[in-house]
Order: structure tokens, then C-alpha cells, then sequence
């Protein structure tokens, strides 16, 4: 045994030891190995080995100790475990002999967890099940699980769509406080109704596709303005459940919650239950229903001249799909009743002039094909039908925007409202945009990038030019762009060049809209504004970012299902992606990315990180530009597709 001098001599060591260490907090990150990393507050990064990467989960908040390795990259020693989020996970119930085990589908989290006997419940081997955490690894490496809920066997129909809704914990049912408030609602229609002004008269028709149920607004455009000056004046009506759904009440508090309706492959998570968003609310053709209609005064040259709003009733006169108004705009008088004519000829003018006024003072979005996914009886993917959109959906689009354009000001003006913001490039980006910009217009390298008048000039300057490079620039500057958010505070959309942005016209499908006609109304009212506070408007933006996960989830691994067959196949594709290691392309037929992996000791490339571009020979590759590659390999449980590039050089590697 030690004596007391050499126990004292040896804490002393330790403490020495210690005190020489550099110690630092930071988040784990995973990889797809057994290995790790630690994204330090600083912005460094320390790897993780396998032996300490064993003890945490992704996602947790440690303290390490330093260690610099060669060439000053550092490798990290867990020292304390702060924080741990992964409360709860989803994955599949395996058995290696006596072992019982959830294999997690965690991102970065890939190894098993232990399922003790008096845990596993009813779950059988092979079937897919969340769980909760009930022992964290971090002392000695061995975490434990307990089956919380059995979502189904692999071979179940929709067994995808079930593992998206439980991973992402989507609210799929609603409460019984709920459903008994929107049993009461359909007796109170035609009372409010009789209490409003009946605007039917205007004309107002729906146009959505054909398949669409919740139906939330319909248009209506009549001439204004002078013989000499003559304009539109665009009358939208928007479905107004807000003046049946009282702020705090068991709906509104679910419709928070959810935030938005949940659009996923071959099924719909709504906001409101089915029976009020595709029937009591719906702008049903000859059912009369409480509205919301704004009146927007459009001038001859697109200008937004005016914007006046009231709550009234209105019947829709018909519900028309996208194709029907398309092959009427296309010279087919019969696609849609008569009565109809004037009103769309004029709206598919306004839209026209609209879209010439927005491209020289705000920004158009590019226009992209849609991808309709065909479900089969097992909801996987059967085929996908690429859609170019039509002359009807451009109608619709510029009918909203001036909608929500017009209620983003108004709403700006009194208070309260929620706003859609894009506050343009990443912070964290702007030491490499302005590296650029010195290079190519160097004028804008030192300005304030992030000013909505800055912004416009620098993209309206990029997209003027018709040389090939100052395109590839715009590229790469446009990956550089934050997402878009929301805001209880008014501010710019850069992404859309405008100055205030706020969307109204989806109520029954979006909270935020939702919130802001009960603005609009109180403001009518002479009443005080509701707001949203910022603990509000950050969960509000939490739930619309984790439907958005699991659409892209859901989406990812039934393409990878999909493509699986198709392996050795030829497609063309767009370069949407370059990095060091590759390219990542969107195959041109269905919507659908992967990767191109390059092997740089087979063939040596060069990676212009500044300008995303890839050389190897007399080849280079960068976004936008069109490429010719082939599925490789489909690695459905990592949902991961490997592309090979279809050429010459890529045949010799």
C-alpha cells in the first residue's frame, strides 16, 4: 500500500498533469465509422477515437481534454458528459444469439444499444420500434433501451411512412378536447356567414389540383382604373377558420403544436382535423363559407397600387383544376364553363405583367419541374411523372405572392404579425463570398451583403451577364444562402427581394397564416394585436424544420427503393453539389440526388473550393452543368446512391 507521502505525490502528479491539459467544451458529431469527432465552441474540431466515441451519443454536449496530433490536428479525451438530448429513437429490434438489441437509425449513432429483457415488451425480433433511453454510456461504454411503442414488421404496407412519423414523433392523431371542438363548428357556419357581406358575386372560383380537397382560397379579377390607365383590381378569398377558433382553445392549441399541415408521400398530416380543413373550411364550389378577401390593386404595368381587406362569405362558383385553366390559357375555350372566361383572361394578363414587374424589382424564382410520386398498393414508389409547371400554376403563384407581398407591408404596419424573413448568406460563409466577389466584381466585396437594395444589385448584376463564368458565380453564391425563416419581427426576404413577406393565404395549413388574419381582424376590430413571442415563433419553427426532415426522410428512402432496380441504368443529370470529395447530381428524370465519388489516386483532380469547380484532365465539372452518369450502387439502409459518371475516363478508372 501507498503510504500518505506517496498517495499526496501522486495526486500532486495528477493535478500537475491536469493543469497542463487544454480543456474545452463542445458537441459530439458522428461518423459513419465507429470513430467520432467534437465540434468545439470555438469553431475547431477534435477527433473522437472509437474507444471514447464508444461512451456518448451524437448530439451530446462534452467537456474533453486536447491532445495535438500531427500536423495540428487535434484528438480529444472525454473528460465530463454536460448534456445529453437523445432521449428517444427509432430503429429495428436485432438478435445476435442471446443479445437483444435496438440498431438505432440515428444519424452518426452506429451502434447497438442494449434491450434488457424487462424492456422489450411485445416486440419481436426483425420488427421496427421506438424506444427510450434509459442508460447513457458514459461511464463505462454500455448504454441500455427500453421499447417504448412497436411500429411494424419491414414487410407492412407504409412501413417507411409509420418509421418517419414515430422518428420525427409527427403528430398523426388529435386530441379529444379537439375533435369534440371541431364537431361544434360546422352548426356555426351559416350563422357567421349571415352575419357578413355575401361577395359572391365577384365570381370567385378555386384553382388547385385535381386531386386537392383543402381547398383555402379562390380568385377573382376584375377591370379597374381608368380607359387610358387601365389595371386589375385581384380579389383573393381566404378560408377564415380563425373567426371559429379562439386562440388558446383545444384546436388552436393543437394547430400550434403541429404548426403546419405535414405534406408526406402518398399521405397528409393536416393542422386542423380532415373534416374541417377539406370540408367545413374548404372553399367548396356552391357552398357559401366564411373568408378572408383582400382587394389588391394591380396597375397595367404590375405595380402593387392598393390593398384594402374585409372578412365576409362567399360561394366558389367552380372548382377547377390546373389543367383545366392551362388548356383554356392554351386556346381551348371549352376546358372551363363560360362564365369564367373573362375573369381568367384577365389574371393570366395580371400574372403576366406581375412577372415582368418582379424580375426588374424583386427576384424570380428559377422554374423547376415538379416530381409526382406514384404510390403502389404498398406505398413504395410504382413510377415518378415529371411535371413542368404550366401557365395556370404561374397565375396562381403571382396571385399569392401579391397576396402575401400586400399583407407583409400591412402587417409590418401594425404589429404582431409572423413573417417570412431570408436574411440572405451565412454568416459564416462571408469571408469566402467576399474572397470571391474581389475577384470577379470587386466593387461589392467590402458592402454591406446583406442589405435587401445590396443584394438585388449584386444578383440583377450576375444574372445580366452572358459570360458562362460570372453563372457559375451566382451558383455558388446561391449555396451559400441561409434557409428561410419566421419572425415575429418584420424584415426582408432576399430570397424573394422584398422589403416585407408575410403569407395569409394558407390558414387552414399553416399557423402563421392562421395567426395572421387574427391580426387583420383585430386590427378591423380596433382591438389589440395578438403577438407571437419568441419561445412561440422559435417552436414554430422547429416543428415546420422537422416536417421538412421527415419529407426529405420518407422521400429519400423510397427513391433509394426505387433506384435499387434500376442499378446500371443511364440518366442524365445537374450537378447540384461539389466538394473535395465529388459531385453530387440530381438525375434530370426523377428529382432524385446522389453522388459521384472521385478517386483521386486513380485519377488526380484539383478542388477549387472558391468557385466549386473540379478539374482532373481536360475535364472540370461545377454546379448547373448537365452530366451523363449511371447508378452505381443503392445502399438502402444507409439511403445512400452512388453514381458513376458515363464517360471515357470514368469507363478507365
Amino acid at each position: 500500500m501507498l503510504n500518505a507521502d506517496a498517495l499526496q505525490q501522486l495526486n500532486q502528479l495528477k493535478t500537475d498533469i491536469r493543469s497542463t491539459k487544454e480543456f474545452a467544451e463542445g458537441r459530439v458529431r458522428g461518423s459513419n465509422g465507429k470513430f467520432g469527432f467534437v465540434v468545439l465552441d470555438d469553431g475547431r474540431e477534435a477527433f473522437l477515437p472509437p474507444s471514447e466515441m464508444d461512451r456518448v451519443f451524437p448530439g451530446d454536449r462534452v467537456r474533453v481534454s486536447l491532445t495535438e496530433e500531427d500536423k495540428g490536428k487535434l484528438s480529444a479525451e472525454l473528460d465530463q458528459l454536460v448534456e445529453s438530448e437523445l432521449k428517444y429513437l427509432v430503429g429495428q429490434y436485432v438478435q445476435r444469439g442471446q443479445g437483444h438489441f435496438v440498431q438505432p437509425s440515428e444519424h452518426g449513432l452506429s451502434r447497438w444499444i442494449f434491450l434488457p429483457p424487462r424492456a422489450r415488451g411485445k416486440a419481436q425480433p426483425g420488427e421496427f420500434i421506438a424506444c427510450s433511453v434509459t442508460r447513457h454510456p458514459f461511464k463505462d461504454g454500455k448504454s441500455q433501451a427500453k421499447v417504448e411503442t412497436v411500429i411494424g414488421k419491414p414487410e407492412m404496407a407504409g412501413i417507411e411512412h409509420a418509421f418517419v412519423v414515430a422518428q420525427y414523433r409527427l403528430q398523426n392523431q388529435f386530441g379529444k378536447a379537439a375533435l369534440e371542438q371541431a364537431a361544434t363548428i360546422p352548426e356555426k357556419l351559416e350563422a357567421l356567414c349571415g352575419e357578413r357581406k355575401d361577395l359572391s358575386d365577384l365570381g370567385f372560383v378555386t384553382i388547385d389540383a385535381e386531386t386537392t380537397r383543402d381547398m383555402d382560397d379562390a380568385l377573382a379579377v376584375t377591370d379597374s382604373g381608368s380607359e387610358s390607365d387601365k389595371g386589375w383590381t385581384l380579389h383573393i378569398a381566404v378560408a377564415d377558420p380563425s373567426s371559429l377558433i379562439d386562440a388558446g382553445s383545444p384546436l388552436d392549441k393543437e394547430a400550434q403544436t403541429r404548426a403546419n399541415s405535414v405534406y408526406l408521400a402518398g399521405e397528409t398530416l393536416p393542422m386542423l382535423p380532415a373534416t374541417l380543413c377539406e370540408n367545413s373550411f374548404s372553399l367548396i364550389a356552391g357552398e357559401l363559407r366564411p373568408v378572408l378577401v383582400m382587394h389588391i390593386e394591380v396597375g397595367k404595368d404590375g405595380a402593387l397600387n392598393g390593398f384594402e381587406y374585409e372578412f365576409a362569405a362567399i360561394r366558389s362558383q367552380h372548382k377547377l383544376s390546373y389543367a383545366q385553366v392551362a388548356q383554356f390559357i392554351d386556346g381551348d375555350d371549352s376546358a372551363v364553363p363560360a362564365d369564367q372566361h373573362d375573369s381568367l383572361r384577365r389574371l393570366d394578363a395580371l400574372s403576366k405583367v406581375r412577372a415582368e414587374y418582379r424580375a426588374g424589382h424583386s427576384l424570380v424564382m428559377e422554374d423547376r419541374p415538379d416530381y409526382d410520386l406514384i404510390l403502389n398498393d404498398q406505398r413504395k414508389i410504382e413510377r415518378i411523372e415529371k411535371q413542368q409547371r404550366t401557365a395556370a400554376q404561374r397565375m396562381v403563384e403571382e396571385a399569392m405572392l401579391a397576396a402575401n407581398t400586400s399583407a407583409g407591408e400591412k402587417l409590418a404596419e401594425l404589429g404582431g404579425g409572423c413573417f417570412s424573413i431570408h436574411l440572405g448568406f451565412r454568416d459564416e460563409r462571408m469571408a469566402e463570398i467576399r474572397n470571391l466577389l474581389k475577384e470577379v466584381l470587386p466593387e461589392y466585396a467590402e458592402q454591406d451583403l446583406h442589405q435587401l437594395d445590396t443584394y438585388l444589385k449584386l444578383v440583377k448584376e450576375l444574372e445580366a451577364h452572358s459570360d458562362a463564368e460570372m453563372h457559375n458565380v451566382l451558383a455558388v453564391l446561391k449555396r451559400m444562402l441561409r434557409p428561410g425563416e419566421l419572425s415575429n419581427k418584420a424584415a426582408p426576404h432576399l430570397g424573394l427581394g422584398l422589403s416585407r413577406y408575410a403569407t395569409v393565404t394558407s390558414p387552414i395549413r399553416k399557423f402563421n397564416d392562421l395567426h395572421n388574419h387574427r391580426v387583420l381582424r383585430a386590427a378591423l376590430q380596433q382591438e389589440s394585436v395578438p403577438v407571437i413571442d419568441d419561445a412561440q415563433g422559435e417552436a414554430l419553427q422547429q416543428s415546420v424544420s422537422t416536417g421538412r426532415q421527415a419529407d426529405r426522410a420518407l422521400q429519400q428512402w423510397l427513391y433509394c427503393q426505387f433506384l435499387e432496380a434500376k442499378t446500371g441504368e443511364s440518366f442524365t443529370g445537374t450537378i447540384t453539389l461539389v466538394n473535395g470529395a465529388g459531385i453530387g447530381v440530381r438525375l434530370d428524370d426523377f428529382g432524385i440526388n446522389g453522388f459521384v465519388r472521385f478517386n483521386s489516386k486513380k485519377n488526380p483532380f484539383e478542388f477549387d473550393g472558391k468557385r466549386l469547380r473540379i478539374t482532373r484532365g481536360e475535364e472540370s465539372f461545377q454546379l448547373d452543368q448537365q452530366v451523363p452518369v449511371k447508378i452505381a450502387a443503392v445502399d438502402i439502409d444507409k439511403r445512400r446512391i452512388a453514381l458513376e459518371l458515363v464517360t471515357e475516363v470514368a469507363a478507365a478508372e
